[in-house]
């Protein structure tokens, strides 16, 4: 039985460039990027810039990071999680200290997006883009594989490698603006 093709974009950016920018050592810029808490909003803009789609203008959007509106047919939102160690794909407003989330948060989460790019920063500057259809998300935690508690970056791989045929990519094909007026 063939798997439906999942195209993963791979984005590497210069660790040297990053540290000296921010007055850290490589090692200290390596651990620190790696932390989704601070990563993850970068990611966000990362992704327009890979996928097309527009970054939300107010940061506190409830549901989604980000849009593409297809006109008469409507919008397909986006969510973006990056992850490290494990990734938990319910509304940032039912993750962090103190907060509850049950399974149907989630699955409302998932339901209110069409779309969700999971970052893989564990390789950190080196980080992969998966863009899942919120729909086999969907299926995963109707099926109790997926819990608020998110899942493991392993039982990840795992469940990508199983599921799709993954092909990946490097990004390509964009240049800041600064870029382009040099």
């Amino acid at each position: 039985m063939s798997r439906e093709p999942l195209n993963v974009v791979e984005l590497r950016l210069s660790l040297e460039d990053i540290a000296r920018a921010l007055f850290l050592l490589p090692d200290e810029a390596s651990e620190q990027f790696r932390d989704p808490r601070l990563t993850g909003r970068l990611a966000e803009v990362w992704g327009t810039r890979l996928f097309g789609y527009q970054k939300h203008t107010n940061s506190n959007f409830a549901g989604s990071d980000g849009r593409i509106v297809l006109g008469p047919i409507g919008r397909y939102n986006i969510s973006v999680r990056a992850f490290r160690n494990s990734l938990k794909f319910q509304q940032s407003k039912y993750m962090g200290s103190g907060r509850q989330c049950t399974q149907e948060d989630l699955v409302r989460s998932l339901e209110n997006v069409e779309a969700v790019v999971a970052v893989d920063l564990r390789d950190f500057p080196r980080m992969l883009f998966y863009p899942l259809d919120s729909k086999w998300l969907l299926r995963l935690a109707r099926e109790g594989w997926l819990s608020p508690s998110g899942i493991t970056a392993k039982r990840f791989d795992r469940w990508v490698t199983s599921t799709f045929d993954v092909q990946i990519a490097p990004a390509a094909g964009w240049k800041l603006q600064e870029d382009v007026a040099a």
